[in-house]
């Protein structure tokens, strides 16, 4: 009895030894069909996002390179027509690449569609170079907003459907994969049970085998999160550092990343600094006074460059023409469109001896060049005699300048379309005639937009009440600094919703 028990426990132990052998060739094998698709699959994910980045670069490459031909056909600078050939040669690149990256039937039939819109889109901007550059800009700007635009919309939609084909195509391969994924589980999972029994002495061991590395992994990903230096260190399974190593992947190209999005940052705000300086420049810090009439101006932005700006003009015969606008929108269009207007202004007031004749003119100017953009420009003109003591006032849709005479408020109602609305508008002007200690206040809407934290505008209500309070026989510079103090007061302080600009001209006793 006692040796068959012997055979019996021996032919146990040899059947569970055998067992277990070949059980850790069966792990061995569905450990490297785990590890060909694992590998697989990161290259099919590497190749989809490769095809995925290079189709939402092609289409990015194409808008772009349409904005410098429309920009250029805008403006005929030479500059953006070598960034739409730069972009033309972008544009070849990576559809050359995506050529050799995409594989599957209905890709290449929707690439085979972008080509032919492109094809279409590169006939059509030929024909609008050619047209341009042999003199008939006219024709080549309608040219290029009737057909061009509708072909670059075609072949937008192409470029639309190829990202949708691979999205189709990505779903299918990530379907697949799943499948292949779900066999090898099912797989393992059918061995399991059994190697549990034979591997429970092991199982401590292979436990702190795998454990370990990962716990390494999730405190090195903890420590990347606050610092992108941080590497891990690849240990344990191949599929455990391999993912070591993709962390390490990761943590570098974001931290590249954020260095690039760090310097780019601060090269913006740079070239904003800089071109806050420079359209400062262009305004004068204080306004020309004479034995008649002081001026004072307030200008402050709301961002790093304005919308907002003023001028002062000398004419001839003891006149001088001051001016106020305001911009639609805000930011760098909006400044750039007002350094242009300021600049036109300049330019045309000394030929015009009545400011609605000057606001006419501006006008038509302006339509021409703002239309396309949908901006306009809201601005005050005023012409100021000293000799005879009088003001003459044309608006074109900034608020109405205010008279302050002897503790009482007059609003110079005269109002007109901003510049640029339209090129057949006809502007009028009023004029006042001046006494000693007069104040004449103009400014833009950031004044009555002013806002507190609760919301609450300054409004029209507000500004009537702080130009009745301003002391009498007040100079400009006193008046600016009490109002600019009353709306600071009433802000709190705090960050302003849109550019602010006064200017105050008080007629000398």
């Amino acid at each position: 009895m006692r040796r068959i028990r012997f055979v019996r426990i021996g032919q146990v132990i040899g059947t569970g030894f055998g067992f277990i052998l070949c059980l850790a060739l069966l792990t061995g094998l569905l450990g490297r069909i785990a590890y060909e698709v694992s590998v697989w699959q990161r290259d099919t994910i590497r190749t989809r996002s490769d095809v995925d980045r290079l189709t939402l670069e092609l289409e990015l490459i194409s808008v772009r390179r349409t904005d410098a031909l429309r920009r250029y056909l805008d403006s005929a600078d030479v500059t953006l027509l070598a960034n739409y050939q730069t972009f033309q040669l972008a544009y070849a690149d990576i559809f050359s690449r995506l050529v050799n990256v995409i594989t599957t039937a209905e890709e290449l039939r929707a690439l085979e569609s972008v080509k032919q819109a492109e094809d279409i889109f590169s006939g059509k901007e030929n024909e609008i170079l050619r047209l341009y550059q042999d003199g008939f800009q006219a024709s080549a700007r309608f040219l290029w907003e009737t057909e061009g635009v509708m072909a670059q919309d075609e072949l937008l939609a192409s470029i639309e459907r190829l990202r949708l084909a691979q999205g189709n195509t990505s779903a299918a391969i990530i379907r697949q994969a799943r499948q292949t994924e779900d066999l090898v589980i099912n797989a393992i999972t059918i061995f399991v049970p059994v190697m549990l029994i034979g591997g429970v002495i092991l199982g401590y061991i292979i436990t702190r085998k795998i454990t370990q590395p990962i716990s390494a992994l999730v405190d090195c990903v903890q420590r990347i999160g606050e610092n992108l230096a941080t590497r891990a260190n690849p240990a344990g399974p191949l599929e455990i550092a391999f993912l070591g190593e993709t962390i390490n992947e990761m943590a570098g190209n974001l931290l590249s990343s954020r260095q690039s999005l760090q310097a780019y940052k601060d090269r913006l705000e740079q070239e904003l600094k800089l071109a806050s300086q420079i359209q400062a420049s262009f305004l004068p810090t204080r306004l020309p006074q004479s034995a008649k009439l002081e001026l004072a101006v307030y200008w402050q932005p709301a961002r790093e460059v304005a919308g907002d700006f003023y001028a002062y003009i000398d004419l001839d015969e003891g006149k001088r023409g001051i001016a106020i606008g305001d911009v639609s929108g805000k930011g760098a269009p909006a400044a750039m469109t007002g350094t242009l207007a300021e600049g036109l202004l300049e330019v045309y007031a000394p030929f015009h001896i009545r400011p609605e004749t000057l606001l006419d003119t501006l006008n038509k100017d302006l339509a021409t060049r703002l239309a396309p953009n949908h901006m306009n420009v809201a601005c005050c003109y005023a012409i100021l005699d000293d000799l005879s003591s009088s003001l003459t006032i044309a608006n074109a849709g900034l608020i109405h300048p205010y008279l302050r005479r002897n503790n009482h408020l007059e609003e110079l109602e005269i109002g007109g379309l901003p510049l640029g609305s339209t090129n057949d508008y006809n502007y009028r002007s009023i004029s006042v005639d001046l006494e000693p200690d007069d104040l004449v206040i103009f400014s833009s809407d950031g004044l009555v937009e002013a806002m507190n934290d609760r919301s609450e505008m300054f409004g029209f209500d507000r500004l009537h009440a702080a130009l009745l309070r301003l002391p009498s026989g007040a100079n400009a510079d006193e008046a600016i600094k009490q109002l600019v103090g009353m709306v600071m007061d009433f802000t709190n302080h705090t960050e302003l919703h849109d550019d602010m600009t006064i200017l105050v001209a008080r007629v000398r006793a």
